[in-house]
């Protein structure tokens, strides 16, 4: 009885090692035989031809407009953070975004960067509520963008107001219409959190209660504090367009002669497809989406559509090392250590 029991322990824990494992197998095999396939047909001698062709200095440009994009990211967070009376240094919101990055890029999956920027955070000012809020709305901010764009795009590109009008998958329009309700919806959560756990409290186990508590308040401040949204709406639209410009570029850089305006779709759509949990670091996703459309302008093959996504896809790789070095010459600063910010941690209620 004794060796069952004690052998009953690790089995659970093995149980979930051996699904997370083949979760993680069936991810890769579903994200790249979808992307080996659209190469194989697009064929590879055509993707090398368009690769030879590049401006490098465009592609350069391109990697400057992914470093303002982590830095807009950057200053948002911290915008955020002020709501709760946080007041943190610039370089170290810096430091730690391209610590996520680097996360997000280099492991099968897009949310360990910011459980990293969480428990980094956490850390750093004492109260892991506040440092899930922050980084949950800095995400969130970014979605609601993101579907914005992509409404008004497919709206735009369904017309012939860009001279071509595009046509798109049901599955498409649908999903980014569904993802904006999603958005939405969480955002109206998140405002009511406060409220919604004082009124279902009781149905939630009693070691969950306090600390769910202390992060629905800290989401809550968001609500009252309209002119912190506001500032964080607008750097998420600077931060989307940008994002957009820098695919833009990498198509003029590849001599792909296509209207902005059919990057503003493909770009976020290529976001939202590629949260799917069946796709690695939007492996597949990016490939199918500007595929399909890139093709309905005259003169733009699969294969050049492929090169420009696996070329985007170099540039945010590229940018997203830096974090390494962050985490190899940061030192004590950039692991969540107080000494290094000369400002003490401070809670949301005693700065308000």
């Amino acid at each position: 009885m004794t060796s069952r029991s004690s052998g009953s322990g690790p089995a659970p824990a093995a149980r979930r090692t051996t699904s997370s494992m083949l979760l993680l197998a069936l991810r890769f095999l579903g994200s790249g035989g979808l992307l080996t396939y659209l190469v194989w047909k697009a064929n590879p001698a055509t993707i090398w031809q368009t690769w030879q062709q590049a401006d490098l200095r465009l592609l350069a440009l391109s990697i400057v407009l992914q470093l303002i994009c982590i830095a807009i990211s950057a200053l948002k967070w911290g915008v955020l953070l002020r709501a709760h009376g946080q007041q943190q240094s610039y370089l170290w919101l810096l430091g730690m975004y391209f610590v996520g990055q680097f996360t997000n890029n280099f492991l099968p999956t897009s949310v360990g960067g910011d459980a990293v920027r969480i428990v980094q955070l956490g850390r750093r000012i004492g109260n892991y509520a506040q440092s899930s809020a922050s980084v949950f709305m800095e995400r969130l901010t970014g979605f609601l963008a993101l579907s914005l764009i992509a409404n008004v795009a497919l709206i735009i590109t369904s017309t012939n107001l860009i001279g071509t009008r595009l046509v798109s998958e049901p599955a498409l329009t649908l999903l980014a219409f569904g993802f904006t309700l999603v958005a939405i919806a969480a955002v109206i959560a998140s405002f009511s959190a406060p409220w919604l756990l004082r009124r279902f409290h009781t149905r939630l186990p009693k070691a969950a209660r306090k600390p769910l508590q202390n992060i629905a308040d800290s989401l809550g401040i968001y609500a009252s504090d309209r002119g912190t949204m506001i500032k964080a709406m607008g750097l998420s639209l600077l931060f989307h367009i940008i994002w957009i410009s820098l695919h833009y570029v990498c198509g003029l850089a590849l001599h792909i002669q296509a209207p902005p305006m059919i990057y503003a779709l493909m770009v976020p759509l290529t976001d939202i497809v590629g949260l799917a949990p069946f796709f690695v670091n939007n492996l597949g996703a990016r490939e199918m989406v500007f595929t399909l459309y890139l093709s309905q302008i005259s003169g733009i093959s699969n294969g050049t559509a492929i090169a420009l996504a696996f070329t985007a896809f170099t540039v945010r790789l590229v940018v997203s090392s830096l974090g390494g070095l962050v985490l190899l010459f940061g030192g004590t600063s950039m692991h969540g250590d107080p000494s290094a910010d000369p400002e003490p941690p401070t809670s949301a209620g005693t700065q308000r």
